[in-house]
C-alpha cells in the first residue's frame, strides 16, 4: 500500500524519469539529478529512481540546467538500472 502512495506522490510532483530516444543520435533524460560519469564513449546519469547509462561514440552532454540533459552522438545502447 505505501508503494502505491509513494508512486502517486512522485507522479504528482513530476519526479518520474522520462527518457526520449531520437534515432541513434540523441537521448533526452528528464529529471536528471547528477552526471556520475562522462566521456566521449560513456555517459552515466542519476535520476530520482534510476541510473541511466548511455554507450556510443562522440558523445556530448548538453543543456543540464533545464532539469534534463541531452546526450548527443552515435548512440549504441541505453541501459536502465533501478536505484537501490
Amino acid at each position: 500500500m505505501s508503494e502505491g502512495i509513494l508512486y502517486k506522490g512522485r507522479r504528482f510532483i513530476n519526479m518520474d524519469t522520462q527518457i526520449q530516444i531520437t534515432g541513434s543520435r540523441e537521448v533526452l533524460v528528464e529529471n536528471c539529478r547528477k552526471i556520475l560519469e562522462y566521456n566521449d564513449v560513456f555517459v552515466k546519469v542519476k535520476t530520482w529512481d534510476m541510473t541511466v547509462q548511455v554507450w556510443g561514440s562522440g558523445l556530448s552532454v548538453n543543456d543540464f540546467n533545464s532539469g534534463g540533459i541531452y546526450i548527443c552522438g552515435k548512440i549504441q545502447s541505453v541501459e536502465l538500472m533501478r536505484n537501490g
